[in-house]
């Protein structure tokens, strides 16, 4: 026991000797703090904006609420209106972007395109419903998908809007 105890004060002696391994990185920072000082940047001169005033009577009021109310019933029933009672389909849940076309098939007369989301693969039709936007499929190509959305104007009318999908190759 006491030539392990004897051994082991030893070998801590004889390490405290040691030279420090990163001896050489030390001297080389303590180099570069010497000869080199960072530079201050110069921020840009700072412009004065134009003021601006308002004068209530001159503009527009920016507050006031009737901006805010929805148009006569009469112009919004013209518009087209999403059917928000009809249950909503899987692939409605996904915005477009986050949807993929990998192929179509046709059985028939009828072209079924594959989609992909959420690395599930569904199968859509003309008529069938997708995105977040109450998205309907009018037309299916080889290579694309033609969709008319409805989104909300600020108005409370809707407005519709064409997208379209198109294949895109696994990378």
């Amino acid at each position: 026991m006491k030539r392990a105890c004897c051994l082991a004060m030893l070998w801590l002696l004889l390490s405290g000797c040691e030279e420090e391994r990163d001896s050489d990185l030390r001297a080389w920072m303590a180099e570069v703090r010497l000869h080199h000082h960072a530079q201050p940047l110069s921020a840009p001169a700072v412009t004065a904006l134009p003021s601006f005033q308002y004068v209530p009577g001159e503009r527009i009021d920016p507050f006031d609420p009737g901006k805010l109310a929805v148009t006569d019933a009469g112009s919004s029933a013209n518009s087209p209106q999403p059917d928000l009672r009809r249950e909503r389909e899987p692939l409605e849940s996904f915005p477009l972007d986050a949807l993929r076309l990998i192929g179509s098939l046709r059985r028939g007369r009828d072209l079924v395109a594959l989609i992909e989301a959420d690395k599930h693969v569904y199968q859509i039709r003309v008529g069938g419903h997708l995105g977040q936007d109450f998205g309907t499929v009018v037309a299916i190509g080889e290579k694309f998908i033609d969709i008319e959305e409805l989104v909300p104007e600020s108005d409370g009318r809707w407005m519709q809007r064409r997208a379209q999908l198109f294949l895109q190759e696994k990378k």
